[in-house]
């Protein structure tokens, strides 16, 4: 590792492959466009032939000119065919090492070995995507040894592990919020069909044929309606069993390492001391059947599109105190929590009413479908109501549990010495009921995540401040 190695040439085709994919994001509303022209799509086949070998040159020099190494406690890379650039990372500085195969690496017994830093933003600081398990695995060791990812204890006894079974991977995928995420992009794809498709009018006759539905009888409407759900829901199914499947969770002295994927295993180690909070989020299709999924809140940002800071997928809400305590007890604490007084209820219930009865409002200028507005009035209503019961705060052991709902419950407990700043604010009407509203920043990637309690009594916020600043002194 100390000297200059090269990656797997495997790396030229993912180096191609991630070039066209950003050129085809980038392309795309115009090669739509230029499919519907004779012209065009003559010249494009000429045109692309040239550009893939273009690419494949291009690969190929720059798999050469890219190498990594290490020097003076540094992990260093150096890149670029026509600019050369040169990465160094301090030791000190690495936050997670990240190791995954997808499905070129699979292909050549490869993984892809990631490295993310306080300041990596959503993108990881230095990335070989084509390298050997066993280079990955002394590169990692040599991190372990020289930045305290080395597990302190490391007997078959210390070790607490779980694994996501298959039974809690349906229900996973079943009551994920990907759910409605699928139908948007399901009529997305419909409404762009016309583009790709010219003279066919996709959109214009899926919306007749959605006239048409509309004046059929209930019982028609209700199958169409189901046989779309289901659809969507299978989907939804399939996207969380690809991202979760084969989920396994290991504590491993002061490290977590998490292995989840089917076209791609991602293997990732976390060490405790990156970890600045750890949230319970209920969903509000899983809190009802009594489920939570546990993330944890790191320096860096330890994966992709918000999945990589899930530390447990799925678990039953009677089982997480349990799971806290076993596998993060530097964050545990009992999950009861001191409700809000009663006079900061209807603060939660206005902030719904309120913007409900506007749409109502303007609704009632279409009747008489405008009527059908009326049922947000009791929502937003049973909304208020539910965030306002479920708002608490707890303070055991130096350690912080915040409790609050915009739709999904989300509890947050944060150890004192994570808190990296904490605020009393309050607005004209909470202080003529002596309220407040904490607020509470901790690190996190390249900005600060706040956790906010709206409607506190204003002599429990003066204690709990007064509980913070201690630790300062």
């Amino acid at each position: 590792m100390y000297e200059p190695h090269r990656l797997h040439p495997a790396a030229i085709l993912e180096f191609l492959i991630t070039n066209i994919y950003k050129l085809v994001q980038a392309m795309l509303p115009l090669m739509l466009l230029a499919l519907g022209n004779s012209v065009i799509r003559k010249w494009l086949i000429v045109i692309l032939p040239l550009m893939l070998l273009c690419f494949i040159i291009y690969g190929a020099l720059y798999w050469l000119r890219y190498v990594y190494y290490i020097q003076d406690h540094e992990l260093r890379l150096e890149f670029g065919v026509i600019v050369r650039k040169k990465r160094y990372i301090s030791f000190e500085r690495i936050q997670t090492v990240q190791v995954s195969a997808g499905v070129i690496q699979r292909l050549f017994g490869l993984v892809k070995l990631q490295v993310e830093t306080a300041g990596s933003g959503s993108n990881a600081e230095l990335s070989l995507p084509a390298v050997s398990r066993a280079k990955a695995e002394a590169l990692q060791m040599i991190l372990q040894n020289t930045t305290g990812f080395k597990s302190a204890v490391a007997n078959e006894e210390d070790l607490q592990q779980f694994q996501l079974t298959t039974p809690a991977l349906l229900l996973l995928g079943s009551t994920s919020n990907s759910l409605g995420l699928v139908l948007a992009g399901m009529l997305t794809i419909i409404s762009q069909l016309d583009k790709l498709i010219p003279g066919e009018n996709i959109w214009e006759r899926f919306s007749e044929y959605a006239g048409q539905v509309l004046s059929e009888t209930v019982g028609t409407i209700l199958l169409i309606l189901v046989a779309v759900f289901l659809l969507a829901w299978l989907l939804s199914l399939l996207g969380n069993i690809i991202l979760f499947g084969g989920f396994s969770l290991k504590r491993d002295g002061d490290n977590l390492k998490i292995s989840r994927g089917l076209l791609e295993k991602k293997q990732l180690t976390i060490p405790i001391r990156r970890i600045q909070a750890v949230r319970l989020v209920e969903g509000i299709l899983r809190q009802p059947l009594g489920m939570v999924s546990i993330k944890v809140v790191t320096i860096s940002n330890t994966g992709e599109k918000g999945e990589g800071n899930v530390i447990m997928p799925i678990i039953a809400l009677s089982e997480a105190e349990d799971f806290l305590r076993k596998v993060v007890p530097e964050f545990y604490v009992s999950l009861d929590t001191e409700p809000l007084p009663l006079r900061s209820r209807i603060r939660y219930i206005a902030i719904n009413l309120i913007p409900a009865l506007v749409m109502v409002i303007l609704a009632s200028y279409f009747l008489p479908y405008g009527y059908l507005s009326l049922i947000l009035l009791p929502l937003a209503l049973g909304l208020g109501k539910i965030q306002y019961r479920d708002a608490g705060l707890k303070v055991q052991d130096g350690i912080m549990l915040i409790r609050s709902r915009t739709l999904g419950r989300v509890s947050t407990i944060i150890p004192r010495p994570k808190i990296q700043s904490l605020s009393i604010t309050y607005t004209y009407f909470q202080a003529r009921n002596t309220l407040t509203t904490l607020k509470i920043s901790i690190a996190s990637g390249t900005v600060a995540t706040w956790v906010k309690l709206v409607g506190m009594d204003e002599n429990r916020s003066l204690v709990i401040s007064q509980w913070f600043s201690r630790s300062l002194g």
